[in-house]
């Protein structure tokens, strides 16, 4: 009696193996049907490895030879596998980004006349000593001409320089703070700054 038990078992054992190596070798014959969520994963796990030496590759065993079965199977969860870092096949998601800002070319300045030139120099030197980064005690006038932020503004938008808007004037390049100025006189006149220059 033990011995057809013991005789059972080894014809199961041997159904067992037999059935693993066709499966096995059914395996490594498929093409990779990794699910793109476990190729990402995949990935993302294969970056903490070194890269893949080119001139060393591991290849599978090779199956025994077993008649394949005619049914379709499915490769066993449980099987390992050592996938090269290039032959893995990621696609990221896109990102919606946004559109990018247009690109404002400054229109290059009108030379001021002798008259807006020395007006203009006199106002520098009285307002802030030519200094381009001075800031009033209270912060309200800044740059060589003491713009405040709201005359700034206004002026860059009449001179069409939509860059310039929000830009601290003290913050601006010297050649911004002399075109601003300009079109603020050219624009308004010397009201602006008083009068005391002209």
């Amino acid at each position: 009696m033990n011995d057809a038990v013991a005789y059972r078992r080894r014809v199961w054992f041997g159904v067992i193996v037999v059935t693993a190596s066709v499966l096995l070798g059914v395996a490594a014959l498929l093409p990779n049907r990794t699910p793109p969520s476990l190729r990402v994963e995949q990935a993302s796990a294969d970056e903490t490895l070194p890269p893949a030496d080119s001139t060393s590759t591991t290849a599978p065993s090779p199956a025994p030879a077993v008649a394949a079965p005619t049914t379709s199977t499915t490769a066993p969860t449980t099987t390992t596998t050592t996938s090269k870092r290039a032959a893995t096949t990621t696609t990221a998601p896109v990102k919606a980004t946004a559109a990018p800002a247009p690109v404002v070319t400054p229109v290059a300045a009108p030379s001021p006349s002798p008259d807006a030139a020395t007006f203009l120099a006199c106002v520098r030197q009285r307002e802030s000593h030519g200094d381009y980064r001075a800031v009033s005690p209270d912060g309200t006038y800044r740059g060589a001409y003491q713009f405040t932020q709201s005359a700034w503004d206004s002026t860059a938008r009449h001179a069409g320089r939509p860059d310039l808007v929000g830009v601290p004037p003290d913050q601006a390049s010297p050649a911004d703070q002399d075109a601003m100025a300009l079109d603020l006189y050219t624009w308004q006149g010397a009201k602006p700054w008083g009068g005391s220059c002209s």
